[in-house]
């Protein structure tokens, strides 16, 4: 249990370094935070200005606070559910599902909390028939920073707020699975 802890708190760490590691460039160029050029020359010069200060990383990027609702149409959890974020990176398929059926039954009287597996098994059916969002991080070889690398910051960005679990939680047994949540006051 207490290696689950210090697994969980490792994530957690990590999880943190990746966020701020997201490339400010990216989130300034894409639609993705910012919206569209307002239409007066004040507002124009300003948008255009800061857009600049950012690209030159002297300023933030703006960030519209849009909602990201990380639940899908058919699953159990309500629509203001926290983000249970489940990172099983490296896991193997079976272990994985061995893992979900845990998480499956701990999750089943907790609506409160959002399933998203982040995963580089490619099985998506399976896990969005649960009601599951699944995130995919395949390893892909390319110059310069990988892929995975890339999307595994911008989902540390993206999930900022979520509750951040490896996906071996899914194995504890339901008491040690309960201290967990206690000892993260999730």
């Amino acid at each position: 249990m207490m290696d689950m802890i210090q697994t969980t708190h490792t994530l957690r760490k990590a999880f943190a370094v990746w966020e701020n590691r997201m490339d400010r460039v990216f989130l300034a160029r894409h639609d993705l935070l910012i919206d569209k050029p307002p239409k007066g020359v004040g507002g124009r010069l300003w948008y255009w200005l800061r857009r600049s200060l950012v690209l030159m990383r002297l300023m933030p990027p703006h960030v519209v606070r849009r909602a990201w609702l990380p639940t899908l149409k058919h699953g159990s959890a309500d629509e203001n559910a926290r983000v249970l974020l489940i990172w099983a990176l490296g896991m193997e398929r079976d272990e994985l599902r061995r893992a979900r059926e845990g998480f499956s039954l701990y999750l089943q009287d907790m609506s409160s909390l959002a399933p998203v597996l982040v995963t580089d098994v490619a099985d998506f059916a399976y896990f969005s028939r649960l009601g599951w969002l699944v995130e995919y991080l395949p390893e892909l070889e390319g110059e310069g920073t990988s892929y995975q690398e890339r999307k595994r910051d911008y989902l540390a960005w993206r999930y900022r707020d979520a509750v951040v679990f490896p996906a071996a939680a899914g194995l504890l047994d339901k008491e040690s699975w309960s201290r967990l949540l206690q000892h993260f006051s999730v």
